[in-house]
């Protein structure tokens, strides 16, 4: 019985100590709970960016404008934020991901209401996220409504005509690929950090410093064989996606090759980073987790970016796998972007010079 408690009793002193295995047995879960209940508890208040274009009908349009600004979305938020301007310039805003939808009102709207006579506002919109498909039409028709009530119309006068600005329909499989394809580029490039901690651990790269081979040597060679590993990862995502689900390229296969190489470069020099400052392989694992995890829940793997809640939009705009799912959905799919492309290449290679920069700065090789 003394050996038994002596041996716990050192146990207990090792984990007590050790301030990480403390915060990944009792810290970390409470985060990771916390992270799912920001992430989900807000999905039910939704908002839109609609844009509203007047071609020659002003009281209608008042009519529509202001219908939407009384639904509200909960939590004393509007649920519709409504910015007017000429059609070409909303719908050029909509390609480009910064509004939801755009409502055109007809130039005899007015005339025809006037009349007792059906017009029909028209409705642009992307119909492959989810989010417009179950909320925003729906909600756009009891607008609709609502004016008729308002207006006293008998008969129903307001239609709404249903306009998609995707030249083709993208399923949820057609989401997903690129988010999967995202997802392994990510933990390619983290998880490549344990080799490096196991040969420090192991004195191999102290070794290695002995001899007459470069350091940028041994690192490029690194590299090169991630490259080839998640090149040849891509391509096997997007065969399976080909084969088995039908999920068509429609970019360039060059700028799909650069994306992949691009973000292999930026979670490669992020994995480099955490083997800058975890000593032990135990320690590393979790680390990476912790960095893995939020990514793999709010960088759009999975679901809709747009569908997280406000407060934790500032943490998604900050996480490089969403700016990789954002171009990677670009270039293989024609998704609406989040951002422009220019901004997520830029967004990745910034994480890319940040990351090496600090890297290089405290890595020790022993």
């Amino acid at each position: 019985m003394r050996a038994f408690a002596a041996v716990f009793s050192v146990h207990f002193r090792q984990f007590v100590r050790d301030r990480a295995a403390l915060f990944f047995t009792f810290i970390f879960p409470i985060m990771f709970i916390l992270l799912f209940g920001w992430a989900f508890s807000g999905r039910g208040i939704q908002t839109f960016d609609v844009g509203l274009s007047d071609l020659g009908s002003p009281q209608s349009a008042g009519f529509v404008a202001q219908g939407l600004g009384m639904v509200s979305a909960g939590g004393g938020k509007q649920m519709f934020e409504v910015e007017m301007g000429p059609q070409e310039e909303m719908l050029r805003s909509l390609r480009d991901g910064d509004l939801d939808a755009v409502i055109v009102v007809p130039a005899d709207m007015d005339l025809a209401l006037s009349q007792r006579l059906p017009s029909q506002l028209e409705v642009y919109y992307d119909p492959s996220l989810a989010s417009n498909q179950q909320t925003l039409i729906p909600v756009l028709y009891q607008v609709v409504d609502g004016i008729d009530r308002v207006l006293q119309n008998s008969t129903p006068l307001i239609g709404l005509e249903q306009n998609s600005l995707e030249s083709h329909q993208l399923r949820h499989i057609d989401y997903l690929v690129p988010g999967i394809l995202g997802m392994s580029l990510m933990f390619t490039g983290l998880f490549g950090a344990l080799p490096v901690i196991q040969q420090r651990q192991a004195h191999i790269i102290k070794r290695l410093g002995t001899t007459p081979l470069r350091r940028s040597t041994l690192v490029l060679g690194d590299l090169t064989f991630r490259m080839i590993l998640v090149l040849l990862t891509a391509a096997l995502i997007v065969l399976v996606g080909r084969l088995v689900f039908d999920v068509q390229m429609v970019g360039n296969w060059f700028t799909f090759c650069g994306m992949v190489v691009l973000g292999t470069l930026a979670f490669t020099s992020l994995g480099y980073l955490v083997a800058a400052f975890v000593k032990t392989e135990e320690a590393a694992a979790p680390v990476i987790n912790v960095i893995t995890m939020p990514m793999m829940i709010l960088s759009g793997t999975f679901f809709e970016v747009t569908s997280m809640p406000s407060f934790i939009q500032p943490v998604v705009k900050i996480l490089p796998l969403t700016y990789l799912n954002d171009a990677l959905r670009q270039i293989m799919v024609a998704g609406t972007p989040l951002h422009p492309m220019t901004i997520d290449i830029a967004v990745m290679g910034a994480w890319v010079v940040v990351c090496l920069a600090v890297t290089i700065r405290f890595f020790r090789w022993d």
